[in-house]
């Protein structure tokens, strides 16, 4: 699935934030459920101990003073007036905020009885300005409340508030409209914010740490891949965890022992050649003494033919191109000069594509590559064209021909050592074999490939690619 990372980094990064998250928001549920329930009864104790203290004041004060107590609370976003009778006559509910006010209002009141008290959610529906007009004939707060209301509503800044009237000790009823906040909460809570940002910092953490702790896997990845380049290649750096140096380790070894086995292959095949070298020459010594000059003539060519098989299987065995450094070159001007050296031995070679293009590769074992592709061209050819450009980052090299092509099973099979399409015994037609594997060779020791295909006009196309 393309949303599942495909790196270990991502992989892990995916689990551990996930896990965060998960903790983070199972927490905040929690702690949102008990901030709640603490705002609520912070609230409501805070609107219990105002309204307690305001019914102590009034039945303490005079007259005067409880004019002049009413009309100082205007300021303070709590409403109050007293009137003969109370402003609630609807039935108290027995549900939500009426019940907890009355019971915690009674008993911080010095336990009166609850009928000297009620409570209201001041929704402003019903008979709304009639109640504020229950007041003492002496006293134009009924009038000034209805405005207010009417001011309030009009202008949007409406707040939730609770109306509780509360007899005092001489038969008055103290009525009081005060804010209350216990209406809708925000739609974010204060902890999320927090929340996130500490996620987000964890994240970040995690990043790093697994970034670092990923990068002996990166470093082993990139001596793979050199070490499919190049057997010779530098060994890998044996640093980090104890499990990452355990692989190190036994990577190093894996690479010392190729290194070993192609030494030893190339000893061996040496001391053959040499070995061989000494028949050789004795039959070609004896040859010379043979009368009949037709079986002579035979003798000798096989011999020359076993001197040309042991020579390239030594080059091929050798794979000078692994051990040729790698240099910056102008792989544009080698090509093009290449199949200029061509033309000039008589060769239809032509020469499409980039004028200069910077690469880093070993030169003599690519233009050992591109020869035997423009000679294998020529040979079964009258003409050949040659084309370099670069896409996508990569460098695309195809050698096309107009001669009779390969068969399509032998396509792949060509690029073994010593396999000829060519049957004859003769090398000046089918050569030894190893043209195509050296090429091979090559593009696999730059990071490529080549593959050949037979065009539908005529004629054979090899494509070499490689990394920029």
């Amino acid at each position: 699935m393309r949303c599942i990372p495909q790196t270990m980094m991502g992989r892990t990064l995916a689990i551990v934030i996930g896990c965060i998250l998960t903790v983070q928001i199972v927490g905040g549920i929690v702690h949102y459920r008990e901030w709640r329930e603490f705002t609520e009864n912070a609230e409501r104790t805070q609107l219990i101990e105002r309204l307690a203290t305001y019914v102590k004041w009034m039945n303490a004060a005079s007259p005067l003073q409880r004019k002049f107590l009413l009309q100082s609370n205007r300021l303070s976003g709590m409403r109050v007036w007293q009137s003969k009778t109370p402003s609630i006559h609807r039935p108290e509910k027995w549900f939500g905020i009426e019940p907890f006010v009355r019971t915690r209002l009674a008993e911080q009141l010095g336990g009166i009885t609850e009928e000297r008290i009620r409570v209201e959610d001041s929704d402003f529906r019903g008979d709304i300005r009639d109640r504020f007009f229950r007041h003492d004939d002496d006293d134009d707060d009924g009038e000034h409340e209805w405005r207010e209301h009417r001011r309030h509503m009009s202008s949007g800044r409406f707040k939730p508030k609770i109306l509780v009237a509360v007899e005092l000790d001489d038969g008055i009823w103290l009525n009081m409209k005060v804010p209350f906040k216990g209406g809708p909460r925000p739609f974010l809570p204060p902890f999320v914010f927090p929340f996130l940002f500490m996620t987000g910092i964890v994240a970040l953490l995690a990043f790093v740490i697994m970034r670092r702790a990923n990068k002996p896997l990166t470093m082993m990845a990139a001596a793979a891949d050199r070490l499919g380049r190049d057997v010779n290649a530098a060994p890998m750096e044996e640093t980090g965890p104890r499990e990452v140096r355990e692989a190190a380790s036994a990577f190093n070894e894996m690479q010392t022992r190729l290194r070993r086995f192609v030494q030893d292959r190339t000893h061996m095949l040496a001391a053959i050649s040499h070995d061989l070298r000494t028949p050789i020459t004795r039959m070609r010594l004896r040859a010379e003494f043979v009368e009949d000059d037709q079986q002579r003539e035979k003798m000798l060519a096989d011999l020359d033919e076993m001197e040309s098989m042991i020579a390239a299987t030594m080059a091929f065995a050798r794979d000078d191109v692994a051990n040729e450094p790698v240099s910056q070159i102008d792989l544009a001007a080698l090509v093009e000069s290449l199949c200029e050296d061509m033309r000039e031995t008589g060769g239809d070679v032509t020469y499409q594509g980039l004028e200069e293009l910077s690469f880093k590769g070993r030169p003599v074992g690519l233009k050992r590559a591109v020869g035997n592709l423009v000679g294998n061209a020529l040979k079964y050819g009258s003409s050949c064209q040659v084309v370099l450009a670069c896409h996508d980052g990569q460098v695309v090299l195809s050698v096309t021909d107009n001669g009779p092509g390969i068969p399509g099973e032998s396509l792949e099979d060509v690029f073994r050592p010593f396999r000829r399409v060519e049957t004859s015994r003769n090398k000046e037609t089918g050569g030894v074999g190893l043209g195509l594997a050296v090429v091979r060779s090559v593009a696999h020791a730059h990071g490529g490939d080549v593959v050949l295909r037979n065009l539908n006009a005529g004629g054979l196309e090899a494509k070499i690619t490689l990394p920029t």
